[in-house]
């Protein structure tokens, strides 16, 4: 899973994130990450691939737009990834 570089967009902070499944059969994914920042902006996003699941070799773009109300959005934001799931589909 990478993340990149997040950016500032309307009162919020959209964050680009990819997903690529490296593994041998298609999986499922689901995933949690945290945005921190000065002047207490504190926000969580989450995202699921649940129905078709990822083949192998393939990825997965998304974005995800977080906001904090009361906290404006840092210039540069710090992002930690809280979890990876990862579940094999099973015929």
């Amino acid at each position: 899973m990478t993340v990149y570089a997040a950016r500032r967009d309307k009162g919020g902070l959209t964050v680009l994130v990819e997903v690529v499944n490296s593994g041998r059969k298609r999986a499922f994914y689901r995933f949690r990450i945290r945005i921190t920042g000065p002047g207490g902006f504190d926000a969580t996003a989450s995202a699921s691939m649940d129905v078709v699941g990822l083949f192998p070799g393939t990825s997965w773009p998304t974005e995800l737009t977080v906001s904090d109300p009361g906290h404006t959005p840092p210039a540069h934001p710090h992002i930690t990834i809280e979890s990876v799931e990862r579940n094999e589909y099973k015929a």
